[in-house]
C-alpha cells in the first residue's frame, strides 16, 4: 500500500514539474519567421498566465483549473491591417489540451460568422482550420500535440500561409515534447 501511495504522489508531483520544462515562448512563431514589414505587437504579445487570462473571462479560472492549464504564450505580428497571431497553451495532460481545443472550437462556432468553414486539420494530434469565404480574409488553425494546445490566426493572408505557420509552430512543439 505504501509503495502504491508513493507512486501516486510521485506521479502527481512530477506532472507540474514536467509541464515547467516547456517554455511556451520558444514554441510560437518568431519575428524571423514572418515576412519583412511585420512587427511584433508588444502590447498584445507575451506570457498568458492563468490569472491574467481569467481577468477578461472569469469562467476561465475554473476551467483552467479543471483542465490543468499551466501557462501559455502569444505572439502577434502586425503590418497595417494584416496580422499573424501565434499561441500555445501548456497543460498537464493531453486530455486537458483536448478539452481546451473543444472549448475553443465551441467558442468559434458561437461567433455567428456567416460563411465560416471548418475543416479537419492533420497537425499534431489533430485539430481544425476555420476560414472565411474570401481567399484572403481570415484563417484560424487550432490543434493539440500531447499536452500542448496550439493556435495560429491570420488576417488578410491566405489559409495556405496560416497552415504554413501552424506547421512551423508544430515542429517546434514536437521537438520540445520529444
Amino acid at each position: 500500500m505504501r509503495v502504491m501511495l508513493v507512486a501516486v504522489v510521485a506521479g502527481v508531483l512530477a506532472t507540474p514539474a514536467a509541464a515547467a520544462d516547456l517554455y511556451p515562448s520558444a514554441l510560437v512563431v518568431r519575428q524571423a519567421d514572418v515576412p519583412s514589414g511585420f512587427r511584433l505587437d508588444a502590447a498584445d504579445s507575451g506570457l498568458r498566465a492563468n490569472a491574467t487570462e481569467a481577468m477578461s473571462e472569469p469562467r476561465l479560472r475554473a476551467l483552467f483549473e479543471r483542465w490543468g492549464r499551466v501557462t501559455g504564450y502569444e505572439a502577434e505580428f502586425d503590418r497595417g491591417m494584416t496580422s499573424i497571431v501565434s499561441r500555445v497553451d501548456v497543460l498537464r495532460s493531453p486530455a486537458g489540451a483536448r478539452k481546451l481545443l473543444d472549448f475553443v472550437s465551441l467558442e468559434i462556432g458561437k461567433t455567428g460568422i456567416k460563411g465560416l468553414q471548418r475543416h479537419a486539420t492533420r497537425i499534431g494530434d489533430g485539430g481544425w482550420t476555420y476560414r472565411g469565404r474570401a481567399r484572403t480574409g481570415f484563417t484560424i488553425v487550432v490543434w493539440t500535440d500531447g499536452r500542448v494546445f496550439g493556435g495560429v490566426a491570420v488576417t488578410d493572408l491566405t489559409s495556405d500561409r496560416a497552415l504554413r505557420y501552424a506547421r512551423l509552430q508544430q515542429r517546434r512543439i514536437a521537438a520540445a515534447l520529444r
